[in-house]
């Protein structure tokens, strides 16, 4: 059950006393003659009531309205100009309470909505799409561009731009499509540094842009870091001259360089469906309990195995291997040598 908070029952508190104070006013008006001025009283517990609790009004109003009418019935004269006037406050209420209500709905609405924008973790602003005007901007915005909020305010868009030609894609997509989803673009800050940032735009009917931004200058440089080791690591990979498999340590195999193709006939897709087992002439020998723990103890072997291409040829084969890591786990290393010649010898 949601809770009313200690301003608002305070606030409550003093609704109701006035309330109780204006149907006290509202008998001794009555019964004294004077009723012109006692019904507007009753504006004020309406307005705040409308105000506090936009839901309730209505309900809260037409209450008020019930007990206004009774009073006039029962401590009122007999005068049909009476009745008539008070059915007529009566409707004043209603539609009061209904107006206000639904002011102090849409005030607290965009009061929420102010908030939700000014302390958003993500960069937030608007500009006009045909001028490129910034007109609203939030904090987390100014600080990822390294402005004030009031120098911001003062900005075209389009100043804020490092690629003329990143620039000239966004709009064109907002120009057709009136909405952007997640553009990677480069802005320039205040010192002039450029940054990477994940852009979302939506355009409205009167050519007003809302638009967020996020800070991935560090996320992008980390993913480009990336994708470069692994361009240096496949180089040195395939360009090995000796056979690598890349496998857990029960065999399973997880990566091939194009020398394991070449040696023992099987495409990498095949590889990726064995074990080290199924390469060796002698499986059974090839990894026993006591070898894992071996190996796991010193963090490398050497040994010689026989293993089988796939056309049934055997070859003798000279295998290191060592304990690395695959994405984060660990891994078997083994590097496999055809020592053919250097039996035959």
């Amino acid at each position: 059950m949601k809770t009313i908070s200690t301003q608002k029952t305070l606030w409550l508190s003093i609704t109701f006393l006035i309330t109780i104070v204006i149907i006290l006013v509202s008998i001794f008006s009555l019964k004294s003659g004077y009723y012109d001025i006692f019904p507007y009283f009753y504006i004020l517990p309406i307005i705040l009531l409308a105000y506090l609790f936009p839901r309730y009004s209505v309900y809260f109003t037409i209450i008020i309205g019930w007990i206004f009418l009774g009073l006039v019935y029962l401590y009122g004269p007999v005068d049909i100009r009476l009745y008539a006037a008070s059915s007529a406050f009566f409707y004043i209420f209603v539609s009061a309470g209904i107006i206000i209500s639904a002011y102090a709905g849409q005030l607290r609405q965009e009061r929420k909505y102010r908030e939700i924008f000014e302390n958003s973790q993500t960069g937030m602003f608007t500009f006009d799409f045909e001028s490129q005007k910034i007109h609203e901007i939030n904090l987390h915005s100014a600080e990822i561009l390294g402005y004030s909020l009031d120098e911001l305010k003062n900005q075209w868009f389009s100043s804020l731009w490092f690629d003329p030609e990143q620039e000239a894609k966004f709009t064109k997509k907002l120009r057709q499509e009136e909405k952007i989803a997640d553009m990677e673009i480069e802005l320039r800050r205040k010192d002039r540094t450029v940054i990477w940032v994940l852009a979302t735009a939506s355009m409205t009917k009167d050519g007003l842009v809302i638009c967020s931004v996020m800070d991935i200058t560090e996320r992008k440089r980390i993913k480009d870091e990336l994708i470069e080791s692994e361009l240096r690591y496949h180089t040195l990979f395939d360009g090995a001259s000796d056979a690598i498999f890349l496998h857990d340590i029960g065999g399973q195999i997880f990566e091939t360089n194009t020398i394991a193709s070449r040696l023992l006939g099987f495409s990498h897709k095949e590889f990726m469906n064995m074990r080290m087992h199924d390469l060796d002439v002698h499986p059974e020998t090839l990894l026993t309990d006591e070898k894992v723990i071996w190996f796991q103890s010193r963090g490398h072997m050497l040994f010689e195995r026989e293993q089988k291409r796939k056309d049934g040829t055997i070859i003798p084969v000279e295998i290191s291997s060592r304990i690395t890591e695959y994405f984060g786990m660990s891994a078997v290393m083994s590097t496999v040598r055809d020592i053919s010649e250097r039996n035959n010898k």
